[in-house]
């Protein structure tokens, strides 16, 4: 089974760089907070996958659990910031965007609260799970945000629907995991293949933004 998990991660690892490749090839400039988050969600991952390979340091490091509190705030500023982007020039933007970074960190403290267990695991788990609702639920203010819109952004919408896959199975996948030891597999199965299909959905969305670019360049020149 390991060596299924091993080929999950390096699966990640390169989805992971891909988007940054395609990234760095100048959206980086306008999705700048994406471009930080994709930098930390590759190190943060390379992080864990050292401790999951040492059994001994797995066992007593709280690693895994201090990098998804980090992956989970940079996803909170990233769907935020989305929105207001989304909203242009709406004279409510700042308001909304404040009012949801104050919804987003009073949710964050009820739920620290009200889900605290003395196994610091199944806390976690059950945290983790609650954040990843959080965010499906700011993304569906930004999804709601681009369907009235008159003009849409295609590569918007992509990269929302992208969160939107992870976030659920996020949730999804922590919640399984606490149900009973028989459905902690199928709950890392869902957490994983939710964000394999996140950085896929990215990745394809900047790489044919890149390659239109480049063939509208080409015309220029003729």
């Amino acid at each position: 089974m390991q060596h299924f998990w091993a080929a999950m991660i390096l699966a990640g690892v390169i989805l992971q760089l891909l988007v940054i490749a395609a990234l760095w090839k100048g959206a980086y400039r306008e999705y700048t907070l994406l471009f930080v988050y994709c930098i930390v969600l590759l190190l943060t991952t390379v992080a864990d996958a050292s401790a999951y390979f040492d059994p001994q340091l797995w066992t007593r490091t709280r690693l895994f659990w201090i990098n998804d509190a980090i992956r989970q705030v940079l996803i909170f500023c990233l769907v935020i910031s989305l929105i207001h982007r989304a909203m242009g020039g709406n004279p409510g933007r700042r308001r909304t965007r404040r009012a949801l970074t104050a919804g987003a960190v009073a949710f964050t403290a009820l739920s620290l609260l009200f889900t605290w267990e003395p196994a610091f695991g199944l806390w976690m788990t059950k945290l983790a799970r609650n954040l990843g609702f959080c965010a499906v639920i700011l993304n569906l203010v930004l999804w709601a945000v681009l369907i009235k819109a008159r003009d849409t952004d295609r590569r918007l919408l992509l990269i929302s629907g992208g969160l939107g896959v992870q976030m659920a199975g996020k949730a999804i996948g922590h919640s399984l995991r606490q149900m009973s030891a028989s459905t902690v597999l199928a709950g890392n199965l869902v957490y994983v293949l939710a964000h394999l299909a996140c950085m896929y959905i990215w990745w394809q969305s900047f790489r044919r933004s890149t390659v239109t670019q480049a063939s509208r360049e080409r015309l220029s020149d003729l």
